[in-house]
């Protein structure tokens, strides 16, 4: 096992502005970005415009390069598209949650894909879930295998601590949401006892954080939370970005500040944010999750609505073939 990397120190104004774009797609730095005018040093971030691709020897044999054999194939990116993992990791170590955010900065749209954490990978030659790569490898490891699956690139890395929930949400107040279903789950180990009725409610910051971290609430477990976590994630930056919550602002740089982690750039940070001011979180977001099947102890995934998936995001100026995609299938 690999030893994880100790995290890169940072000023408190550095790792307050590095997290301002990660709860969950631009909530606070929406206000802060507004509220302090710092528009004029945010250059949009240069990122590369191709991603290149080793193929199997079967795959589009007429673009072989003529080095041992070897087959690449390149997509080139669209202009103004970035992308950004975002992790949920728990006091107790392991990346609880997974989610890929993709912005789209000249159309004002953003999507928001689940990861199940039981989705099968390769990590040095053998299979495990994805969220065990975060224990093995650190961030780096999440990084490669999702961008290694899906064929996607990763611009940036956002994680944040689940406490993050708990203090936001009760620093604004609650937030109103529709519990879909009666949840009640004791793990003393874990520090979660959960009891939350179904139905449309002011949740408090131990509600919320139980309602996003709840697994064993549903029959299909992590597919069952992962839609509830993307409908919570939609409703708190709904409710955040609010001209009330104005004067909060120094709170939640705060929370931020002490919860998140990231490798994206201060000025980058600033862009996003005033990229992302007058979008209509109901109409410009869209969410999903990776489909599959469960072949215990995995998720499987299934490569054709992934495919499909992932054309959709709209990354690349053309169609992703099948054969750059990595989807592993135990034998």
């Amino acid at each position: 096992m690999s030893k994880r990397k100790k995290p890169v120190r940072r000023t408190p104004l550095q790792r307050v502005l590095r997290g301002l774009y990660v709860i969950l797609f631009v909530l606070s730095l929406v206000v802060v970005v507004s509220y302090v005018g710092l528009k004029v040093f945010a250059p949009a971030p240069d990122v590369p415009d191709q991603m290149e691709f080793e193929l199997d020897p079967d795959d589009l044999p007429e673009q072989a390069d003529g080095e041992g054999g070897t087959k690449k194939m390149s997509l080139n990116r669209r202009k103004g598209v970035y992308t950004c993992l975002l992790l949920g990791v728990a006091d107790q170590g392991g990346s609880d949650t997974i989610m890929l955010g993709v912005f789209d900065t000249e159309a004002k749209t953003s999507s928001l894909i689940s990861i199940p954490r039981d989705t099968v990978v390769l990590y040095n030659g053998s299979y495990c879930k994805i969220n065990a790569t975060y224990s093995y490898g650190g961030v780096g490891a999440v990084v490669q295998s999702v961008s290694k699956m899906l064929a996607v690139p990763i611009d940036y890395y956002v994680t944040v601590n689940t406490r993050a929930f708990r203090d936001i949400v009760d620093e604004i107040g609650g937030v109103y949401f529709d519990v879909p279903r009666d949840m009640n789950y004791d793990d003393p180990v874990g520090g979660l006892s959960i009891h939350i009725n179904q139905g449309y409610q002011l949740l408090d910051g131990k509600k919320a954080e139980g309602v996003v971290r709840c697994r064993n609430c549903y029959p299909d477990a992590d597919v069952g939370r992962s839609a509830t976590q993307r409908a919570f994630l939609a409703a708190l930056a709904k409710q955040t970005v609010t001209l009330s919550n104005v004067t909060k602002v120094t709170s939640l740089i705060n929370i931020l500040n002490e919860y998140v982690e990231s490798d994206m750039a201060l000025n980058t940070m600033v862009y996003f944010g005033t990229q992302a001011v007058g979008m209509d979180l109901d109409t410009a977001m869209s969410t999903g999750s990776l489909e599959g099947t469960w072949i215990s102890p995995y998720w499987v995934l299934d490569d054709a609505s992934v495919l499909e998936l992932v054309n959709g995001l709209g990354i690349y100026e053309e169609q992703v073939p099948a054969s750059v995609l990595k989807i592993v299938h135990p034998q």
